[in-house]
This record gives C-alpha cells, structure tokens and sequence, in this order.
C-alpha cells in the first residue's frame, strides 16, 4: 500500500464526497447519511430534525449538504488518505473550540481554556482495507501537524471496550502513538499526546 495522506481543502471536496457516498459506509446500513455531521450538531438542528434519522437515511441531502457548507467555510477540517490516488480513509480533527454539538459533551477544564488542543473525534476507513495501517498513517500525519502548528497538544476519546464500531479510533492506536490515558468521560477514555511523548514501533 502506497499511502499518500492530505489535509481536507475545498479542492478534494470531490473525493471526500465520493468516498462517504460510496465507500465508507458500504458495510454499514445504519450510518450511511452521517457525513461526519455527529460533532458539528447544535441545539439549531436539533430543533428541526431528528439526529437518528439524518443519520440513517441513505444518502440523505440534509447532512451532505450540511457538510458542504461546513467543508467550504474551514469548520470542517480531517485528513484524507489515499492509496494509488483512491480515497481509502478519513479522519475528523479540528480545533476542540470548532466542535459544537449536543451529541457529545466535549470536556473542559478551566486551566485549557486559554490552550490550542487538537481533537480527534472520528476514523472512517474502507472496509476492504482496514487493519492495513491507513488509521496509523493518518494519525502520525495529524499529530505532526498539531505540533508543527503550535496547538499544545492533542486530544482522542477512544470508546471504553470498544464500542460504536471504534469510529473514534481504538485504545491500541493511541497507545502505539504515545497517547497517554488522562480520563474518562461519556463511556469513552480521554487519552492526549503530547510533544514530549515518543512513538513507538
């Protein structure tokens, strides 16, 4: 596998689509409309639709063109993964302040207010290709760039036993990278990496 990992930009909004529309969920019934919207929903959308049912519906317009508006305007951020120039992977990071959802509690700690942390909040990779690496690849990309970025550190919630098909990314991965386990909350453990941390092989 030749893996070649890019930042989302509005010119790959092609392929990010192609690969939601077509590859992603190919293997799951019950998630096909999500479009990665689950940590962009608000109170707003909340009192006009029903999460459960956007997200169920096959390839639904509501949460792809959601998503568009979001992918134009920057609030939208991941990493894509390619292999010989076919989107095999994604990843949803962004800055924890640009998350805003009623699905998720994101946790806050009055000591980080003033801090630039990275959040990983989903993994989504083909099914044909997973436990290859691609997750791996992106995560090195990610954190590198945090780093590079001068974000103080980066920030996973890996779902305790493994729950909801790992799409936060599994325990292992973070472990594997130097993450380190910090807390716990909303059945998911907290694990952060920061530029101290050494990866290992």
């Amino acid at each position: 596998m030749n893996l070649n990992i890019k930042k989302l930009t509005v010119d790959l909004l092609d392929d990010w689509l192609h690969f939601f529309d077509n590859v992603g969920f190919s293997d799951n019934g019950d998630w096909p409309g999500c479009y990665c919207m689950c940590y962009h929903w608000n109170n707003k959308l909340a009192e006009k639709y029903d999460w459960d049912t956007e997200c169920n519906k096959r390839h639904g317009s509501g949460n792809r063109d959601r998503a568009i508006k979001l992918i134009k305007s920057g609030k939208m951020q991941g990493y894509l993964a390619y292999n010989d120039g076919d989107v095999v992977g994604w990843c949803n990071i962004n800055d924890k302040k640009n998350y805003n959802t009623i699905n998720f509690e994101f946790p806050w700690e009055e000591s980080e207010k003033d801090k630039k942390i990275k959040a990983i909040v989903c993994f989504c990779v083909d099914p044909k290709l997973r436990n290859k690496g691609i997750a791996s690849g992106i995560l090195e990309k990610a954190y590198l760039d945090a780093m590079q970025d001068g974000y103080s550190y980066i920030e996973a919630y890996p779902f305790t036993g493994g729950g909801n098909n790992n799409y936060h990314g599994p325990l292992n991965l973070y472990k594997k990278h130097g993450f380190e386990t910090y807390g716990v909350t909303n059945a998911c453990t907290i694990v952060r990496k920061y530029w101290t941390c050494s990866i290992t092989s």
